[in-house]
């Protein structure tokens, strides 16, 4: 069995895993969201902001899509649609909150459509991760 599969049967099997992992990223979400900018980055690719936003929300919907589907036993479109709801809720408050934080912008509808689709591409990516791990097991039985 490879690393990656035994990190993968370790998470996807504990419970406690990706929810501790889930809100490790909502205290980082809380931490960003509130801090006010001393300096902005350089932008060294065209709309570098909007694939942070994908790709942090691409990390915390997959640990919050991996401890709905052990806990509540969320599956499917159902998975998809709790996901969808709490990460669109949460960018959405994320954004509004931004809008009083000195020297930060919020309210950006493209940072939330970013959000959403890095949500969207995490419940994805946790699919694609159970379905290569139970076709490992299938292989090895």
């Amino acid at each position: 069995m490879s690393i990656l599969s035994r990190v993968l049967d370790f998470t996807l099997n504990r419970p406690a895993l990706p929810t501790i992992l889930f809100g490790i990223w909502l205290v980082i979400l809380y931490q960003v969201s509130n801090s006010v900018p001393t300096e902005m980055p350089k932008m060294v690719v065209p709309q570098q902001d909007k694939i942070l936003h994908f790709v942090f929300f691409l990390g915390g919907a997959t640990t919050l899509a991996a401890s709905l589907r052990l806990l509540a036993k969320l599956h499917g479109i159902r998975l998809l649609l709790a996901v969808a709801v709490v990460m669109g809720l949460l960018g959405a408050l994320d954004e509004y909150n931004q809008q009083f934080i000195p020297g930060r912008s919020g309210l950006s509808l493209e940072d939330w459509l970013a959000d959403m689709c890095g949500a969207l591409a995490g419940v994805g990516l946790l699919r694609f991760l159970v379905a290569k791990l139970q076709k490992k097991e299938i292989n090895e039985a």
